[in-house]
Order: C-alpha cells, then sequence, then structure tokens
C-alpha cells in the first residue's frame, strides 16, 4: 500500500483504488433501493455484497464498495430501531 501525507494525517491509497465519484454515486443509488425495500434489508444487503464478490475487480475495490453498503445498510437498520 502507499501512504499518503497530507496536512498533518495520513491516508492511505490502494492500487487501483476506486474514485470518490463512483463511490458516491453508488451510495446514492443504495439508499434509493433501501428506501424502496420496505424493511427488507437483510435481503438487500445480501444481493449487493453477493454482486460485489462476484465481481472481477481487485480485492480493495471490493473493500472500498462492501464499506460503502456497510455504512448505508447500518444506518438504514439503525432508523428503523432494528440494530
Amino acid at each position: 500500500m502507499n501512504e499518503l501525507l497530507a496536512e498533518n494525517t495520513v491516508s492511505w491509497i490502494f492500487p487501483g483504488a476506486v474514485s470518490l465519484q463512483s463511490l458516491q454515486h453508488y451510495r446514492k443509488t443504495l439508499e434509493k433501493d433501501f428506501s424502496n425495500a420496505e424493511y427488507d434489508y437483510p435481503e438487500i444487503y445480501g444481493m449487493q455484497a453477493n454482486t460485489i464478490m462476484k465481481m472481477d475487480w481487485p480485492n480493495e475495490n471490493k473493500f472500498q464498495y462492501i464499506q460503502v453498503l456497510d455504512d448505508v445498510y447500518t444506518e438504514f437498520m439503525d432508523k428503523a430501531g432494528r440494530l
């Protein structure tokens, strides 16, 4: 992994990292999917995670998408009082 020092903080840059715009677009898409799910969040989570893991991407890229999926899933489960 490569390390980037910026204003007294260290952030990691993964080889082949996904662009921020792509991750933001994915987050918006997930939020729409979860909003339309009528509280069937585990099923949507499972389908999305399965799709990500089957993609022919480097593991670092899969990890970034799974992080976004986890964040959105956690937010919606928390709002529904199911955490």
